[in-house]
């Protein structure tokens, strides 16, 4: 499939993917209510945090290693990551859930009314089948097979919710933040169910008679940064909802996770770029051809700034409205706090995907370094910005945060690798 179309089809997937999720998080802040919905948002952050350690930067790898198996025709090596990756995320899945069971009497968690274990318990039983369905997915998308590998967790899963979420208001249940994870739990089975179907049919035949190569030291290494990576980057993204909650209150964590989904439609173009360049990047780097690399690269710059612009204006103008209107009046405190987190994301979009060029090369150890001051950044800002500004104090960190390791990996892809992760190198070169 040529890469025109992969975008359009990728687009299609992750547009109706997130209107199924942004409609998801509008009923789940009606229904619950400003507090509950805190609730609910604090418990997935948390969770997302404590079950990183399932997924420790193998989709990544696993997607590099399928992509470069496939383009040298290396089936034993690809057979041999896939059964590596099932018996890694397999054995660290398990051994969260039995640590969270013994410990569940242990912990107490005393956030406004957030007593209730339960929720945890089902929060993280939700987040590791999400982690199992994320090397899935990397394993479908190394194939050569974007949209396929996007359907279970852009699709499934957050229509399942959604579809639950309707059935149980329209049958009067008394949903609560805990039943609500509960009905995430039911949506993230049906979404692993259909991703096993989907990757059992997508096997190439020629992994049935090949013997597994199994590099089981040389990949538990090459995971290493790539988990560091991946584990600094969830918790960049999730730190400053965590802090809002222990710092502020459980009412302002619902709010700003109101504004977090709204600045998360500037994203959009941007990750529609990097699912469907990322395996490209991995196969034009396997055969050393820097030149694909870079008209990839800013291919998928400007699709995501392209994309971005117009919601920015849009979230300018009528911010205040929208969040009103779609969400209730009590989360239209969070507009301030939304144009600062989009307009940092407008800026993420026009340095385009340098985590995946960084990744993608087997550069892993430079995102991570710039991961890690962004997130040492944001930690550092919340705890000044917040006891003052509230979510207001919060976007800022954000911001800054993202803005700074967006900068950094610019400038030493465009250094170590002479490749400008920008659109600029389409202008320059069509002014010559």
């Amino acid at each position: 499939m040529g890469i025109i179309k992969t975008v359009a089809g990728t687009f299609l997937v992750r547009s109706a993917g997130m209107l199924a999720t942004l409609l998801c998080s509008v009923l789940l802040a009606r229904i619950l209510g400003v507090d509950e919905f805190g609730i609910y948002s604090y418990v997935i952050a948390l969770v997302t945090i404590l079950a990183l350690p399932a997924q420790a930067g193998i989709p990544t790898l696993l997607l590099r290693e399928t992509a470069k198996a496939k383009a040298t025709s290396d089936w034993s090596r690809m057979k041999g990551v896939w059964l590596w990756a099932l018996y890694a995320v397999s054995l660290i899945g398990v051994l969260i859930i039995v640590i969270a069971a013994l410990l569940r009497g242990v912990i107490s968690f005393d956030l406004a009314e957030l007593n209730n274990t339960n929720i945890i318990m089902l929060g993280i039983i939700m987040s590791l089948l999400v982690a199992i369905g994320n090397v899935r997915g990397a394993a479908l998308r190394g194939l050569g097979l974007v949209i396929q590998g996007q359907l279970p967790e852009e699709i499934i899963r957050p229509v399942s919710l959604l579809m639950l979420l309707i059935v149980g208001a329209g049958l009067s249940f008394d949903i609560n933040s805990s039943f609500a994870m509960g009905l995430h739990v039911i949506a993230a089975l049906l979404a692993f169910a259909f991703g096993a179907w989907l990757l059992l049919n997508a096997k190439p035949l020629e992994l049935r008679n090949k013997k597994p190569e199994i590099h089981w030291r040389a990949w538990c290494v090459s995971s290493m940064p790539l988990a560091l990576m991946t584990g600094i980057q969830t918790v960049n993204g999730h730190v400053d909802l965590l802090m809002l909650g222990a710092i502020g209150t459980i009412s302002e964590v619902g709010v700003y996770k109101v504004v977090v989904s709204g600045a998360a439609l500037t994203v959009f173009g941007l990750q529609v770029a990097s699912v469907v360049i990322s395996p490209r990047l991995a196969s034009s780097f396997a055969r050393n051809n820097l030149e694909d690399v870079q008209k990839i690269a800013s291919f998928g710059s400007l699709i995501s700034f392209l994309f971005t612009i117009p919601i920015l204006v849009l979230f300018s103008i009528f911010g205040m409205q929208l969040l009103d209107m779609v969400f209730g009046s009590e989360y239209s405190v969070g507009y301030t706090a939304l144009l600062i987190i989009t307009a940092s994301q407008a800026i993420s979009a026009f340095f385009g995907s340098s985590i995946s060029i960084m990744t993608m090369s087997g550069n892993e150890r430079h995102v991570l370094l710039a991961m890690t001051i962004a997130a040492l950044v944001n930690v550092v800002l919340n705890l000044i910005l917040i006891p003052s500004f509230g979510i207001e104090g919060a976007a800022i960190a954000t911001a800054t945060s993202i803005i700074i390791w967006n900068a950094y990996l610019w400038a030493v892809a465009k250094k170590k690798l002479g490749v400008d992760s920008t659109f600029l190198w389409i202008i320059l070169n069509r002014s010559k």
